[in-house]
């Protein structure tokens, strides 16, 4: 008996180059366009941390990601909040108030139908910027009595759940760059048992400080021409990116029940770990194809129903071919020559949101599915050569093509 199926209601949404809705992000993906720029001079000078060699310390190799515009503005009286509190809490915090509105908003629930109800809060957050330019040495004496819960990650979600008088469970989760997608996966199995009627799955992701910059590529993870090439032979590293994105989910028989809007089904999710690899970062292709088979074993669903999938496709030379491995271990057996799997990234559009990437893909999915058109996974030319696609069964989109 396979579990229940949750529906996703609607969805609010902040991603870079995309403006504040699904219509304008999908313009975004329908162009073929991209939304990478310089880092913007108001967050800090890329010319002191930046240099043409990722060899150089505390320099960056990249001078390049998805930005949003103007991530100080907020409208705090439109939550009950202060002005004066406002002020101290975490840009990523206020991005998820917004899109919570708009994806309450979205799916026709008025605010004061969902107050009191028990509705669970799952959030994907792992970076604490604005944290760290608080508690810098020489801003010290400005700290506040909101300086705490305005740049604790744990406030993330707890702070939707104040302010929408949600009482199902609150929590926030880190599991880097998995985490609002880990947090997709609580949300489902705490609809499935009963503990929440409703919920609101968000991430975000907010670039204030040049630290990550220089660590990610003293590592040699990012892209020094910000282009994320995935599954390409050029591939040189991801872009870092910033955004937000909130989905309401519910159980499908109560949605149906209530005459909610259904733009999507999950019908199964799952988590697990690499292991032990050769590194801490290191993926391990063993582990994706387990956890694939796990979630199509609860869903339902066999590899050959499977046309598209919307990839983790950071353009890196360890994990584009691992994934390319597992998705071919899983979905190559008994497939059609002729009918490969269709694989696309939505961070060649937008770049690497970190955190909150699961938003973006699942927005990207669910746009996808409503329109039935495939966007191009962008900056792909020439196949990486350690990656079989005939063997695999994979096909990368260059085009917007029907689905």
């Amino acid at each position: 008996m396979t579990p229940e199926p949750i529906a996703i209601l609607g969805f609010g949404c902040r991603f870079p180059g995309g403006g504040v809705d699904g219509e304008s992000f999908w313009r975004l993906l329908s162009s073929g366009a991209d939304a990478i720029r310089e880092i913007p001079r108001d967050r800090w000078d890329p010319d002191v941390f930046s240099a043409d060699r990722a060899a150089v310390r505390g320099r960056s190799a990249s001078r390049w990601g998805g930005f949003l515009d103007r991530v100080d503005l907020f409208e705090p009286e439109a939550f009950g909040i202060s002005p004066r509190e406002a002020a101290y809490m975490d840009p990523q915090q206020r991005l998820l108030l917004e899109c919570a509105w708009e994806a309450l908003e979205n799916a026709g629930l008025p605010l004061e139908r969902v107050a009191g109800s028990h509705t669970g809060v799952f959030v994907g957050l792992s970076t604490a910027d604005y944290a760290q330019l608080q508690r810098s040495p020489h801003e010290l004496r400005a700290l506040s009595a909101f300086t705490a819960h305005g740049t604790a990650t744990s406030i993330a979600a707890n702070r939707l759940s104040y302010c929408f008088d949600l009482r199902g469970p609150s929590l926030t989760v880190d599991t880097a760059c998995s985490s609002s997608l880990v947090a997709l996966d609580r949300a489902v199995r705490s609809l499935r048992d009963g503990d929440s009627e409703m919920a609101l799955v968000g991430g975000a992701n907010v670039i204030l400080t040049p630290i990550p910059f220089v660590s990610f590529s003293q590592a040699a993870m990012l892209s020094p021409d910000g282009r994320c090439r995935a599954f390409d032979a050029s591939a040189n590293g991801f872009v870092r990116a910033e955004g937000a994105g909130v989905i309401v989910l519910k159980r499908l028989s109560d949605a149906r029940r209530d005459g909610d809007p259904i733009r999507a089904v999950v019908l199964g999710s799952g988590s697990n770990q690499d292991g032990r690899t050769g590194g801490l970062s290191m993926p391990n292709a063993d582990s994706q194809a387990e956890l694939i088979r796990a979630v199509q074993a609860e869903s339902g669903v066999t590899p050959d129903e499977v046309g598209y999938m919307e990839a983790h496709g950071t353009g890196t030379a360890v994990g584009d071919p691992a994934e390319a491995r597992a998705l071919g271990a899983v979905f190559a057996p008994g497939r059609d020559r002729e009918r490969p799997l269709i694989v696309g990234s939505v961070k060649t559009n937008v770049g690497h949101l970190e955190a909150g990437s699961a938003m973006a893909s699942l927005v990207k999915a669910v746009l996808m599915l409503e329109r039935r058109e495939i966007p191009a996974s962008l900056h792909f030319e020439t196949p990486n050569p350690a990656i079989d696609f005939e063997r695999w069964r994979l096909r990368v989109p260059t085009r917007l093509e029907a689905w």
